[in-house]
């Protein structure tokens, strides 16, 4: 992976991802993911996908901010490319042998498997009045074929969020694009309001060989500084075999 301030390339799936996220954790929550609230607008399936708007013509703009991380098939080898010994210490190794990768993370984080994705990772509750768990989540999806861009996918992201039916007050706050060396990527960084949450939303995709991979952090904005390094992290671990 390339410098953790270039793994922000952002995607539609993890709007929902992240709204249906949003909703996870409270105090009385130790598991998060687990509560998220049925009656949210998000689901763990998008209610419009790329793959199903190719005609929304998606443009992007990026800024100088966030840039997009090292695509995860620039790790690509015939080998995992993780191993126990190669996790640094205070970190857990993640591997999904479906998908072929693996991510790291901090052993006080909690896995969460089957909610939406390859995975998502929940941060520690901070204290007994903590009412929300920030998050990381993983996603691959196939495109079937369609000629969507990294760009394409942002512009409908931004299309869904500027509806209102996903997060209230939806203020976009950075975009960008990321082509060095040849590599179609863009991040989307925005706010908005869920139930009682207001939270901050950073979101990448890159898409390789007709796929999408799409990465998101999703903090409280009081807590986004606390936990953007350690998702930086997480985010530069994932690796592709």
């Amino acid at each position: 992976m390339k410098s953790s301030a270039k793994w922000l390339r952002m995607s539609l799936f993890l709007v929902l991802l992240a709204l249906a996220l949003s909703a996870c954790g409270g105090k009385n929550d130790k598991e998060g993911a687990s509560s998220a609230s049925p009656s949210s607008s998000a689901s763990s399936e998008p209610s419009e996908s790329p793959s199903e708007s190719p005609s929304e013509s998606p443009s992007e703009s990026p800024s100088e901010s966030p840039s997009a991380s090292e695509s995860p098939s620039a790790s690509s080898s015939n080998e995992p490319a993780g191993t126990a010994g190669d996790v640094p210490e205070g970190y857990k190794l993640f591997e999904d042998k479906i998908h072929g990768t693996t991510i790291q993370y901090p052993e006080d984080w909690t896995l969460q498997e089957g909610l939406i994705g390859i995975a998502v990772f929940l941060a520690p509750l901070e204290d007994a009045n903590d009412t929300f768990r920030e998050n990381i989540s993983f996603i691959v999806e196939d495109l079937g074929g369609q000629a969507i861009t990294a760009a394409d996918y942002v512009e409908i992201t931004k299309e869904q969020l500027g509806s209102g039916q996903l997060i209230s007050d939806y203020e976009l706050v950075d975009e960008g694009v990321d082509t060095e060396d040849g590599s179609d990527a863009a991040y989307l960084m925005y706010k908005g309001v869920q139930g009682d949450n207001e939270l901050t939303w950073m979101q990448s995709v890159e898409v390789v060989e007709g796929k999408a991979y799409v990465v998101t952090f999703t903090a409280t904005r009081d807590s986004f500084d606390q936990y953007i390094d350690q998702a930086a992290e997480i985010a530069d671990s994932w690796t592709l075999y």
